[in-house]
């Protein structure tokens, strides 16, 4: 009878949690229609605000809809923890939950995603506009930055000049900086609005064009503005860079005159004597000599000063003629000093009878000299190091041969399209049939990377021609067009297995019909080494140049460095097979790699090889088979949500080893017993690991929210456990500056203002079930409810769990 009874007991129990879950499973598709009833996809700053204040009363309406399905969960292992006689079925109705749970989870994740990322997108654009808007006006202004007067003691134009370069290469830097980070934010908000409207299927794609179109609008408006910007910023530095030459030749013209109007012309006027004996006369010769030898060295610097100003105004200085004015007034004060340093030379020597002979010692030569802007450099303005001219040289050279190897590389394309790639498509001639219309495959999508780089890189790459410490920006703003590159290497070793296998006489006979220097092969490898290509030169001008400019060049190579790394996880992705989740809803990869897995349950611990792949909102594992036919596969075996993540970074007897785990939920709250030990292959892999894992769990909004939730006999368990998570993941943030500020990360429930517990409301703290909540998306969520036409059913609450 006893038997019976609790045979009884556990059946109402399990009919009870069905029903409660069913109840559950409708608030749950209740806020998913609640998310798809309120999906618009903002295309100004007020619209996104808007959706803002939206999204948040939604995230205020599910915070007890998730408190109910961890109850669900919560009961359920009660049951099977009380040797309930199905355990099979009460883990069914849990896991459906979990399953409902997690799809709309998913759902208000990229939702969230959307509206930070609008929000960000238009505050910045906005901003940004206004401050080029603000620059041009500036740099279209005519100054002159020399006409300030006489130097006197207290000011220094050169000095001043010098800060002023300083600033305008600032100035540069920012706003190049702020257009990088609008042009990101935007790719942002399209990405996520494309993962939106796939959640939101029915409202058309039109929905999403207009919005998108609207967006690359604005950023090519904005585009066009930065060069327009940067072109005035050239012209401007132009000006002050030959305001800064002319001060610096004022300045040394004027020391040239002082010194002859002072020392020179006080050694002829106290030299006017040839002496009473041949003694004296002697005497006074050898000081003559002895002054021509300090006067030579000012003829040196004149007669440079002289050739750079010829070579200023020769290439049109825009201060030329006062330069003009200045080179009369030195040549003629010089020439004066001169013949007058020869006529008393000839007195002396007339004195003394030695033969007067025609010299012109102190002369000036103003032959042209390969060598002069070094020397005057050198000798009079002195304001570059060696150190510092092989740099520049440096960067000038490693420019130009971006340049010339980008237009050899447009070359080479051309010439495999118009040649192995035509003659392909001919329909005239005889072609191997394992390659007739595949075209596709076996050239990828060189096509597109040849119009890119003939008709748009190649042409801004020209514009950096003169300013090789900014070129890295060149890279930065057309990153999201070298997306091109991972879809060719990606399809690269399908052409290469197609290549050997039909076609390799084909196109040798080709080569020789067309006197085509390289085979195909090399050809078709071209685009893979242009990229390397690229990473290697922009590693040499970083190296080259000053850490306050490296910021826009390194920011380049990253980009670069990007391209490969993209290829390679979009190859692997691939490769995965029988998930329950599409590729398209996985995003993109963060990171993948393969690991040991060991299960901390285990007794005896043996490490299994899965290979892992960590998205925004997953960590997917899988395990590596072949099939039949010999090849690769990556067999999904699961896979966990990153918002219920946490990282154990340390674990005891291995330094390459962490573990990731989630809570299990019990009657008395969370526990951290379902851990999950990962060994890395290198300590390296292991902390790039880490911090990727806690910056994306960071990420996410929900991933607080459990410790927000007061649960039944389990809020300060609760509370421990993940605030102990948040902040052990939130140990590095303040270091790693790529992270935007934590407070958009917060939990749903802190995401609203009206973020207060049951307790402050006046309801008895110890009574936390669902029952004494109110219905998530009953009267009491009024504002949200009224957000969308969706008629909320009234619901029976679910009730405490039994004991």
């Amino acid at each position: 009878a006893e038997v019976k009874r609790v045979r009884l007991e556990q059946c109402i129990q399990l009919c009870q949690l069905e029903k409660d879950a069913n109840q559950v499973n409708t608030w749950i598709r209740n806020g998913e229609a609640m998310l798809s009833a309120t999906f618009v996809i903002p295309t100004c700053l007020p619209e996104a605000e808007q959706l803002r204040s939206q999204h948040e009363q939604f995230q205020l309406a599910i915070e007890k809809t998730h408190a109910s399905a961890i109850q669900i969960q919560q009961r359920a292992e009660s049951l099977v923890q009380a040797n309930h006689y199905d355990p099979a079925a009460v883990r069914s109705v849990a896991e459906t939950v979990d399953t409902w749970w997690h799809r709309m989870m998913t759902h208000a994740e990229d939702r969230h995603r959307m509206v930070t990322a609008s929000l960000r997108f238009y505050k910045t654009a906005e901003q940004v506009y206004s401050v080029l808007d603000s620059l041009e006006r500036e740099y279209r202004r005519d100054e002159d930055w020399c006409a300030g007067g006489e130097e006197s003691e207290g000011t220094n134009r050169g000095a001043q000049l010098a800060q002023l370069l300083a600033k305008h290469q600032e100035k540069k830097e920012a706003f190049l900086k702020a257009c990088t980070m609008a042009r990101r934010n935007a790719e942002t908000f399209l990405k996520y609005t494309a993962r939106c409207s796939q959640h939101c299927a029915g409202h058309g794609d039109s929905n999403y064009r207009g919005p998108e179109a609207k967006v690359k609008a604005l950023m090519e408006q904005l585009l066009k503005q930065e060069n327009k910007v940067l072109e005035y910023w050239t012209v401007r530095k132009k000006r002050l860079d030959q305001c800064q030459q002319y001060v610096l030749f004022e300045r040394s013209a004027k020391q040239a005159l002082g010194w002859i109007k002072d020392t020179g012309e006080h050694y002829l006027t106290s030299h006017n004597s040839v002496g009473d004996s041949r003694e004296e006369t002697e005497r006074l010769l050898k000081e003559h000599n002895e002054f021509k030898g300090n006067a030579k060295e000012t003829r040196e610097k004149v007669r440079l000063l002289l050739q750079l100003a010829d070579s200023l105004v020769e290439r049109g200085h825009a201060h030329a003629s006062a330069i003009k004015c200045w080179v009369a007034a030195v040549d003629q004060g010089y020439k004066d000093f001169s013949l007058r340093m020869d006529q008393y030379r000839s007195q002396l020597e007339r004195k003394l009878g030695i033969q007067v002979e025609e010299t012109k010692e102190l002369s000036l030569d103003r032959n042209s000299d390969p060598n002069l802007e070094s020397k005057v450099k050198e000798s009079t303005v002195k304001e570059l190091n060696e150190e510092k001219r092989k740099s520049a040289r440096r960067k000038e050279f490693i420019m130009a041969e971006l340049l010339q190897t980008e237009r050899s590389y447009v070359k080479d394309l051309e010439t495999c399209i118009h040649t192995y790639m035509a003659e392909l498509r001919n329909p005239d001639i005889s072609r191997p049939p394992g390659i007739v219309g595949k075209e596709l495959v076996l050239f990828g999508n060189m096509e597109e990377i040849y119009e890119f780089h003939n008709s748009v890189f190649l042409k801004e790459l020209e514009k950096y021609e003169t300013m090789p410490e900014d070129v890295g920006h060149c890279f930065v703003t057309w990153a999201q067009k070298f997306e091109i590159y991972v879809k060719y290497c990606k399809n690269k070793p399908e052409s290469n297995a197609l290549l050997i296998q039909h076609s390799r006489s084909f196109f040798e006979e080709i080569q020789h019909k067309h006197g085509v220097p390289h085979p195909i092969p090399a050809y078709l490898i071209k685009p893979v080494q242009r990229i390397t290509k690229y990473q290697l030169l922009l590693k040499d001008l970083l190296a080259c140049c000053e850490d306050g400019v490296q910021g826009e060049i390194r920011d380049g190579l990253e980009v670069m460095l990007n391209v490969p790394k993209k290829a390679n996880d979009a190859m692997h992705l691939s490769l995965l097979d029988g998930c329950d989740v599409s590729l398209d809803q996985l995003g993109e990869v963060v990171l993948q790699d393969s690991f040991q897995v060991f299960d901390s349950r285990a007794i005896i611990r043996k490490g299994r090889e899965r290979h892992i792949f960590l998205f925004e909102l997953y960590l997917l594992f899988s395990k590596e088979m072949k099939d039949p036919n010999g090849k690769v596969k990556y067999v999904y075996k699961q896979k966990l949500m990153t918002s219920e993540v946490g990282i154990t970074e340390h674990v005891e007897g291995d330094e390459c080893k962490f573990a990731v785990w989630t809570a299990v939920w019990t009657e008395h709250g969370p526990t951290s017993e379902n851990k999950i030990i990962l060994k890395a292959s290198s300590l390296e892999t292991k902390q790039t690991w880490v911090k990727k894992l806690r910056q994306v769990i960071q990420e996410t909004y929900f991933n607080s929210a459990l410790s927000t939730l007061n649960l039944n006999k389990s809020s300060k368990l609760t509370s421990k456990l993940f605030s102990n998570r948040s902040s052990r993941d939130l140990e590095d943030s303040s270091q790693d500056e790529g992270l935007t500020d934590l407070q958009e990360r917060v939990s749903v429930a802190s995401f609203g203002s009206s973020n207060t517990t049951d307790s402050e409301k006046g309801t008895d703290p110890d009574d936390q079930t669902p029952s004494s909540q109110g219905e998530p998306f009953g009267e009491s969520r009024r504002g949200a409810r009224e957000l969308c036409a969706i008629s909320w059913r009234p619901a029976e609450l679910v009730p405490p769990v039994v004991d």
